[in-house]
């Protein structure tokens, strides 16, 4: 069966659509590469037992990968268990709102700059830990080719910095993400 030229235009428009269809943040991808856990000592060992909170943004296939609240949740959680500092009988409720995920919108490197509040509430419900983070990451062109991917690795790696950054405040180690700042 020959393939006209019409069918091959129709084919590569597939591929080219595929190629270009964005992906949300990874889970995953969002926890930092290595952690260290919390020392026996640290108040914060085994104290967290849920992991809520609001913001994030559901990916628009046909738009930019974002990073929804589930995702960012999952990844926070991961890394609280890694560092061992999430316990199912835990005292504190650990809330993470993301208040913001700045992302550019063209370029050739692109730096994603993201802001979560976390507070650790009590079953009180007084608040324990107040903490605003701000991270930031750049995918490199060398990262990906196609612009969508890189800014997919650019939200990524602003997570995973957002997280590390939790992490050291909590006191446990982490590397992985390039460090942000603190307010």
């Amino acid at each position: 069966m020959a393939i006209t030229a019409w069918g091959k235009a129709v084919g590569m428009g597939f591929v080219i659509v595929l190629a270009g269809c964005a992906q949300p943040a990874q889970q995953t991808e969002m926890v930092p590469g290595a952690i260290a856990p919390v020392s026996g000592s640290s108040k914060y060992q085994r104290s967290v037992r849920d992991v809520i909170g609001f913001g994030g943004e559901e990916t628009n296939p046909m738009w930019t990968s974002e990073i929804s609240k589930e995702d960012f949740q999952a990844a926070l959680e991961m890394s609280l268990r890694q560092a061992g500092i999430f316990s199912e009988t835990g005292r504190y409720t650990l809330r993470a709102d993301i208040l913001t995920v700045e992302q550019p919108l063209v370029g050739i490197d692109l730096k994603v700059v993201m802001t979560v509040r976390y507070n650790l509430i009590d079953r009180a419900g007084q608040i324990r830990f107040d903490k605003t983070i701000k991270s930031e990451y750049t995918a490199k062109f060398s990262e990906a080719f196609v612009a969508i991917e890189r800014l997919q690795k650019a939200n990524e790696g602003a997570a995973r910095a957002n997280i590390g950054l939790l992490l050291q405040s909590l006191g446990a180690a982490s590397s992985g993400g390039r460090i942000g700042a603190v307010s």
